[in-house]
């Protein structure tokens, strides 16, 4: 690889480890056709599929950064459509407090999703949660149910599908935002905010989250995403050059679940991202 050429870089990508459609190796085959040198696998709640990505990652030259996100509790926030979602960079998967993270949220989306699969049943719907588990695997989400319900005709589309399942009022337990930075951080790894829109706030609020998140140990945020519109971004790096936080950025893929969000499709480079993009090495013990 020409190291003198700019390279493309992607931070945010999802594989069947939970929600997306292609394998670790898939969506490490497909960086590489797209010519993208540095990707980030962020499945949500689980380093599961680390392992085999950083493995195809060794073999076509192609630097995978171990990542993860999780879904912090927004109460604090008060009422209103709010999500505040965590990635994780560079952290050791092997570490207690790695270890800590993923239970919790593996415990909390098993609970979920039995009790969705459950009520799902009651109102005569094809989801059983044995056989969700088996086709998708323990780790599935709201866009494995999406799928089944639109193959078997009841919706039309994955939003109209999660907006139905959405209003069963079904939730998952979750961590407070504050103990989340701080495992990351006990794990070796940097906390982001991932798509902050979501968050559903305005600039002003937005900023004195982030002035106080960063006292909390927040390193950066995910300035570049595909819900993000320009002036989006452009605020919030404002933000990230005033506070001193890394930026990053990614096109939150998940394959054929988000059919309109293709790898790479924002055309970032190693110019738009501040997070350090050193090679990962560690394989995760058995």
């Amino acid at each position: 690889m020409d190291s003198f050429l700019v390279q493309k870089v992607d931070l945010h990508c999802h594989s069947t480890a939970s929600d997306g459609t292609l394998t670790p190796s898939e969506l490490v085959e497909l960086a590489s056709e797209k010519g993208i040198s540095h990707i980030a696998l962020t499945d949500h709640d689980t380093v599961s599929g680390l392992d085999e990505a950083v493995s195809k990652g060794k073999e076509l030259g192609i630097n995978v950064i171990p990542g993860i996100e999780v879904t912090a509790d927004t109460s604090f926030l008060g009422e209103g459509k709010r999500e505040l979602h965590i990635l994780g960079y560079h952290f050791n998967p092997n570490s207690d407090a790695m270890r800590q993270l993923t239970e919790f949220f593996r415990s909390s989306r098993i609970k979920r999703n039995r009790e969705l699969c459950g009520r799902l049943e009651e109102l005569g719907y094809p989801v059983n949660y044995a056989d969700m588990v088996k086709k998708f695997g323990e780790n599935f989400g709201k866009p494995n149910v999406a799928k089944v319900l639109i193959d078997a005709g009841y919706y039309r589309d994955r939003e109209e599908a999660i907006d139905f399942l959405s209003s069963l009022g079904i939730k998952r337990e979750k961590m407070d935002y504050r103990e989340i930075l701080s495992l990351i951080r006990e794990a070796g790894g940097f906390p982001i905010v991932a798509h902050p829109v979501s968050m559903n706030l305005d600039y002003r609020s937005l900023y004195c989250f982030f002035q106080k998140a960063k006292e909390e140990g927040l390193s950066g945020v995910e300035v570049y995403h595909y819900r993000h519109r320009p002036s989006d971004a452009r605020i919030l790096k404002e933000i990230t050059e005033e506070f001193q936080l890394y930026t990053t950025g990614g096109s939150d893929f998940h394959g054929k679940n988000k059919p309109c969000i293709s790898l790479g499709f924002l055309n970032l480079t190693e110019k738009d991202i501040t997070l350090p993009l050193r090679v990962f090495s560690t394989i995760i013990k058995p």
